[in-house]
């Protein structure tokens, strides 16, 4: 909008130097010749109040008298002032035009999940592009293209989970730098009436997802990390893949002691009254469980060598919306909305105060524990990742330099 006004008043104040011009010969600048003079002074002056609109400096000029701005000993003056403005505004719309930075590729998979709502919300504000960046947004919409396109190196800036990171990386594939997150999937692990302590978990069966599954492993950690051995100290029972809410009734029935459930599913709980019936043991947030929500922020290693500035643009846009996360509502609402399925009005407003209270960080540092996870899900099937180092994975330092900068202090 801001480079619309600039040509329009450029080209506005260009057509009036030109009428100038083609009224005030030299008779017209004469002072011999006051009759010529006022003629052009008034065809010029009602040219000027029927087109400038009465705001900022084209309404002052309208308001100055014509006999002072078209006096001989003014004329000259007017058309170097003309001269000036058209010189800076033809330099700022010259270096609005070279700012502007070669496209960028940006990857973002899954392409619908809260904790990348700073991106949405940075992304429809123009955020980016305000900052000098032309971006192209690209939905893989499988796991597999999303790993094809980064081994490919077709891809700047990565929005996915470090799993697919990490995956890249040990395949071989373009090496893609960790710089920042904005989140996470959100699970609580939930427990049945008698079970008030994790430690009352000793010999129960745990609900788990099918073996190997990021489900799976990540029941396994939440329960380690709770000080109890999934193999020896609990039996797992796997259910069969499906919707979290659906599994919840193994739960509910005391067929299995206790089980992770997902944000959506703590709402329903909640709707019905159900949650009242079970025991909150901890959450991926106690326990820095950072996995999943293609929420961490990579960027391609060759790309970030040579066009630091644009990356660091990228992020800071990231920054903004954080903020408009936590401070606009209203236009956070319908990209919650989008989310999940058949989200009712209630259910957003819940999703939406649990991500941007408990979820979404105030700026998008690196989560090094989700990092270390990714490295040990994906060695578990692939062992090179096991002597791969979070330090050749990231770029810790490029956030704060936003802060240092004042660029992500919002």
């Amino acid at each position: 909008m801001a480079d619309q006004t600039q040509r329009f008043t450029l080209i506005t104040l260009t057509q009036y130097r030109l009428e100038i011009y083609s009224h005030l010969d030299k008779a017209f600048i004469d002072e011999a010749q006051p009759k010529n003079l006022a003629v052009a002074n008034r065809l010029i002056a009602e040219k000027l109040r029927g087109t400038y609109p009465r705001r900022g400096i084209r309404h002052r000029m309208t308001l100055l008298d014509h006999r002072t701005i078209f006096r001989p000993e003014r004329t000259r003056f007017f058309l170097k002032l003309i001269t000036a403005i058209e010189t800076i505004l033809l330099l700022s719309l010259c270096t609005d035009i070279f700012a502007q930075s070669e496209t960028i590729r940006v990857l973002y998979y899954p392409p619908w999940n809260i904790s990348k709502l700073p991106m949405y919300l940075a992304r429809d504000a123009g955020l980016f592009e305000r900052s000098g960046l032309s971006i192209e947004w690209i939905d893989p919409g499988s796991n597999e293209k999303l790993l094809a396109i980064l081994k490919q190196g077709d891809a700047d800036i990565a929005v996915v989970s470090a799993n697919h990171v990490v995956q890249n990386n040990v395949a071989g594939g373009a090496r893609m730098i960790l710089v920042g997150n904005s989140g996470y999937n959100y699970s609580a692990l939930l427990a049945g009436p008698s079970i008030k302590t994790s430690r009352d978990l000793f010999g129960k069966k745990i609900g788990t997802g099918e073996p190997g599954s990021t489900p799976d492993q990540l029941t396994r950690l939440a329960l380690r990390k709770l000080g109890i051995d999934p193999q020896n100290d609990v039996a797992l029972v796997p259910m069969a893949e499906g919707r979290n809410s659906d599994r919840i009734k193994s739960l509910l029935s005391g067929e299995v002691a206790a089980m992770m459930v997902t944000a959506e599913t703590l709402y329903a709980l909640e709707k019905n009254g159900t949650l009242a019936r079970l025991n909150r043991l901890s959450d991926h947030k106690e326990l820095k469980i950072y996995a999943g929500g293609g929420a961490d922020y990579a960027i391609a290693a060759s790309f970030l060598k040579s066009r630091r500035e644009e990356a660091k643009k990228f992020m800071g846009g990231i920054c903004q919306g954080i903020a408009l996360a936590k401070s606009d509502k209203a236009r956070a609402l319908p990209f919650v909305a989008k989310s999940g399925r058949d989200l009712d009005p209630a259910a957003i407003e819940y999703l939406y105060n649990l991500y941007v209270n408990d979820v979404i960080p105030p700026k998008p540092h690196l989560k090094t524990e989700g990092i270390e996870l990714a490295l040990q899900m994906t060695a578990s099937s692939n062992p090179a990742a096991q002597v791969i180092k979070v330090e050749e994975l990231t770029d810790r330092s490029l956030v704060p330099e936003l802060e240092k900068e004042g660029r992500c202090n919002f």
